[in-house]
């Protein structure tokens, strides 16, 4: 059985009861973690001020202007600050759920 841990309108955060991976569903993306990778990804998201990134970023051509790398260098995701701010929401939900197991975990947030 699946444990949900946050969910929104665009965007679900379970832990497979088979891998134990923590997944993340959002609009068409999909996310496969580990907790610790995990905890990571959302708290970096956590920090991200979209305003400010879209405020930067505002010359480029995309249409939406917040870019977030993961982890391969010719892929990033393109968010504008409303999906910025759902996400914020999903992974918060998630990091106060019970299930979570890391909570002193030391990461190196970089941004663009």
């Amino acid at each position: 059985m699946n444990s949900t841990l946050s969910k929104t309108e665009n965007g679900n955060v379970f832990r497979c009861s088979g891998c134990n991976k923590i997944h993340i569903e959002y609009k068409n993306l999909n996310f496969n973690f580990n907790e610790r990778e995990y905890v990571r990804f959302a708290r970096y998201f956590k920090e991200l001020d979209g305003l400010y990134w879209e405020k930067i970023n505002s010359h480029l051509p995309y249409r939406k202007k917040i870019i977030v790398p993961v982890g391969h260098s010719s892929f990033n995701v393109l968010l504008n600050k409303e999906e910025v701010q759902e996400l914020k929401t999903l992974f918060s939900n998630s990091l106060n759920h019970p299930y979570e197991m890391i909570t002193n975990f030391k990461y190196q947030l970089s941004h663009n």
